[in-house]
């Protein structure tokens, strides 16, 4: 399972995190509106470097099944925000996304998620592809749904994080043979 790195899109270059990526990455993992939605909060800049040695890390699993991907604006190459399909061993992915807010409502994230789950059918050779999100969280519920995936519930008070339940939609798409 390799889905052949760096992935590019019209726009964009998804490739695996580097240590020198802390600077772009704690910009957008420490913004609390970027971060609102998501389970792990705020980041400090520990959280940052913790989070940033895990992805390295997982670069060298076998089998890999984190392709947490750092997403560069090509053009410019500049950083701004993450992708990723966390597989398990029953050819399910889990995919997520986070992006710095200057770039929000620019299609950024809808081009990677597309991008990422074109690979895992394509390349990674998974069968289903799955995602959560807050049903407060309408910009990336339409980022799911343009990415093909289809809402299928509300799961209610499925999550505890950050003291708190958390609600959300699951979404998932599966391949068609």
């Amino acid at each position: 399972m390799d889905p052949g790195l760096p992935i590019r899109t019209s726009r964009l270059t998804l490739r695996d995190f580097v240590s020198a990526d802390f600077d772009a990455v704690h910009a957008y993992a420490s913004d609390p509106d970027v971060t609102r939605f998501m389970f792990h909060g705020v980041r400090t800049p520990d959280d940052t470097r913790d989070y940033l040695s895990r992805m390295i890390a997982s670069q060298s699993q076998q089998p890999r099944l984190t392709w947490e991907l750092a997403v560069v604006l090509t053009s410019v190459n500049r950083l701004i925000g993450a992708c990723d399909l966390t597989c398990d061993a029953n050819g399910e992915g889990d995919l997520g996304f986070i992006f710095s807010k200057d770039v929000s409502g620019m299609g950024y994230a809808t081009e990677a998620a597309r991008a990422m789950v074109g690979v895992g059918f394509e390349q990674l050779q998974l069968k289903r592809i799955v995602s959560t999100c807050d049903i407060a969280n309408a910009p990336s519920a339409r980022v799911l749904e343009k990415a093909g995936l289809t809402r299928v519930e509300r799961l209610e008070r499925h999550h505890y994080a950050l003291g708190k339940w958390w609600t959300s939609f699951r979404y998932e798409t599966v391949k068609i043979s």
